[in-house]
């Protein structure tokens, strides 16, 4: 089954709520792989779902038409119809939030310059990556947006982070990539997602956040490698930006100047008010 993010955004297109069970059991038949076949523009097939044959639903005076029971002496409409009007609809969502490869590149990524051409696609599991050669500088390069050693689309790679920190799984990030045309295992999902990691970790480091005078302090029992501890941390309570945090032992014989001063060192500031009754802890490291 397709990551449920698709399925949203194939709900929000469609702007379709849940009506009847035909309509519920149509998704699910629609979002497997395999059960509707497009035969012709108007004509597609839709395997039984009790058995080992299929039907065939085709467009009539623009509503679709199942050769089914249902539709046929019941004069309803059926699941395999709103199965094929459910696959169109996310083949079309798909298709323009395919991932392809970057055609346009204004600048040499060595020597700035604008007098650049084309020159061939590099191929590889991910699909094609255009490259590009500099007339001035005489060097070759694909455009990966600062990913370096990162062979793959710089678009399938930001896609799968969103995904996954949205809360999708490794697989159902990697299903998702398949239907925006980028084929990767899982493990490469996680590669990518653990290198820009250390990335973004690296580069937020060097920014000095912009915070309220007001921050909040809380600490959360926590397991640690097996063993239960105490997690201290300030947050600033306007943007709930993660200031600062701490694993202590204990609770009550806990000192926060520590903490405070890790605070105060990203934030290169010093709150007006702490939250939680912590002002002394405070008032003891300044």
């Amino acid at each position: 089954m397709v990551c449920h993010r698709v399925i949203l955004w194939v709900n929000m297109i469609t702007n379709s709520t849940l009506e009847n069970p035909r309509e519920q059991r149509a998704r699910e038949i629609a979002y497997k792989e395999s059960q509707v076949t497009r035969m012709e523009e108007t004509l597609y097939t839709v395997k039984s779902q009790s058995g080992n044959g299929e039907y065939a639903v085709s467009q009539v005076d623009g509503e679709w038409i199942c050769e089914c029971p249902d539709s046929r002496f019941r004069n309803v409409k059926c699941k395999h119809a709103f199965a094929v009007e459910f696959s169109i609809a996310l083949r079309n969502t798909v298709s323009k939030m395919r991932i392809e490869p970057l055609e346009n590149l204004h600048e040499c990524v060595y020597c700035g310059s604008s007098n650049l051409k084309k020159d061939g696609i590099r191929r590889n599991r991910a699909g094609a990556i255009q490259k590009f050669y500099c007339r001035d500088c005489h060097k070759y390069f694909t455009f990966n947006i600062g990913f370096e050693r990162m062979k793959h689309n710089p678009q399938a790679i930001t896609s799968a982070m969103q995904l996954y920190f949205s809360g999708e799984s490794l697989r159902n990030t990697m299903k998702s990539l398949k239907l925006l045309g980028v084929e990767v295992s899982h493990q490469t999902v996680y590669n990518w997602i653990h290198k820009c990691v250390q990335l973004m970790g690296k580069y937020v480091e060097k920014i000095v956040p912009n915070v309220s005078d007001t921050w909040r302090a809380d600490e959360l029992y926590v397991k640690v490698k097996g063993d239960l501890k105490y997690l201290f941390a300030l947050m600033d309570d306007e943007t709930r930006f993660w200031i600062a945090q701490e694993v202590a032992e204990t609770k009550d014989r806990h000192d926060a100047r520590k903490l405070f001063q890790m605070g105060m060192k990203v934030t290169r500031k010093k709150p007006m008010t702490v939250d939680n009754g912590w002002t002394s802890s405070l008032q003891r490291c300044v």
